[in-house]
């Protein structure tokens, strides 16, 4: 494993329209950071993407195994003791690695290090919709450098929602080990390992900066679970794990508005 370096390994499946992007974005970091393509479905797209930005591209010889399979194969593939489990839809700003390479410097026993983002809605970013706010409320206990160790604390943001944005996070392999995720979740296979992982040692550490973009998009994996009710199904499971069922559907009534508050604004 090659010490004090960041990978950031982008997961693509597909025919994405949005892949030389994120690729560009990962390439363009203001520090050196190592940049892969993980894919179980092969193809000459994918190919020449990984071709044309000089970065290696590796194929999941296992099928079927989900979203959950895809993510341990793309880290399994950076060899470095950081990793970023980028997705195909979505924008990291230069400054992303730097700043997480700062953090993971200054605070070795973090597990994971996390940032704050914004949408991207086409071609427009925005920061400040309702239910960015709202995470970023829920993550207030963050907001304090001396909470991020504490159990208590890294696990109560969590049990009012999934206020971490999956792609913004970086692992520490170094204190995690070997990553791997629930399969039991298609959707919040991210949300369950937080709250896994705030029962650890170690810290969660915040940037507080928005470092990158996550793409909101009526063809994404997140829409098309909402639309399915997916999503709300493990939310409930989540909260019910947590607070108990009845407990659950209390709070599934508030959480389940944030579903409409995220979705693509009419035009």
């Amino acid at each position: 494993m090659l010490k004090n370096e960041l990978t950031l390994a982008v997961c693509a499946y597909g025919k994405s329209a949005y892949l030389e992007e994120a690729v560009r974005s990962a390439c363009s970091q203001t520090v050196a950071v190592r940049v892969l393509i993980a894919t179980s479905t092969p193809s000459d797209f994918i190919e020449n993407i990984a071709r044309k930005y000089a970065v290696e591209c590796f194929v999941n010889p296992v099928r079927g195994g989900g979203i959950a399979a895809d993510w341990e194969f793309a880290v399994s593939c950076a060899k470095t003791e950081f990793v970023t489990i980028a997705h195909q839809d979505d924008i990291y700003f230069p400054e992303y690695a730097a700043s997480v390479l700062e953090s993971f410097r200054k605070n070795p026993d973090s597990l994971i290090v996390f940032t704050d983002y914004c949408d991207l809605i086409g071609e427009k970013f925005s920061g400040d919709r309702g239910y960015l706010w709202i995470k970023r409320i829920l993550l207030w206990p963050f907001y304090l450098k001396s909470t991020w160790r504490m159990r208590s604390i890294k696990k109560l943001p969590l049990s009012f929602g999934n206020a971490v944005c999956c792609p913004s996070v970086s692992y520490n392999l170094r204190n995690l080990g070997e990553l791997r995720f629930d399969r039991s979740y298609s959707v919040n296979l991210d949300w369950a390992k937080w709250v896994e992982l705030a029962r650890r040692p170690g810290s969660f550490s915040y940037r507080r900066k928005r470092l990158m973009a996550h793409r909101i998009d009526e063809t994404t994996e997140t829409s098309a679970a909402i639309q399915d009710n997916r999503r709300y199904n493990e939310d409930l499971r989540i909260f019910s794990g947590i607070w108990g069922a009845g407990i659950a559907k209390v709070l599934m009534k508030f959480y389940s508005k944030s579903y409409r508050m995220a979705k693509v604004p009419h035009k």
